[in-house]
């Protein structure tokens, strides 16, 4: 079967938290890309969340029916990848 997956948004966007204590993180930028899109023959919100401010760029991807659940995944993501790049 041939599917076609529509892309909804692709956005960039630069994490900068206001102060420490509203965000758990310092104040360190770190440039993001996520993508998110939807297939309508597969029922899937798909994305993929690219961190290109590394030495050797880092992508994370998932799928889900259900866009809350995508979401959730992608915020999820980023946490962990800011949590991570922190202890490096």
């Amino acid at each position: 079967m041939f599917t076609i997956w529509k892309k909804i948004t692709a956005t960039m966007r630069q994490f900068i938290p206001t102060t420490h204590s509203s965000t758990g993180y310092d104040s360190n930028t770190s440039n993001m890309k996520i993508n998110l899109w939807y297939c309508d023959g597969m029922k899937q919100w798909r994305w993929t969340l690219t961190d290109s401010s590394r030495p050797i760029s880092k992508q994370e991807s998932g799928q889900r029916p259900f866009l809350r659940d995508a979401m959730n995944d992608v915020a999820n993501t980023v946490e962990y990848m800011l949590e991570c790049k922190q202890s490096e």
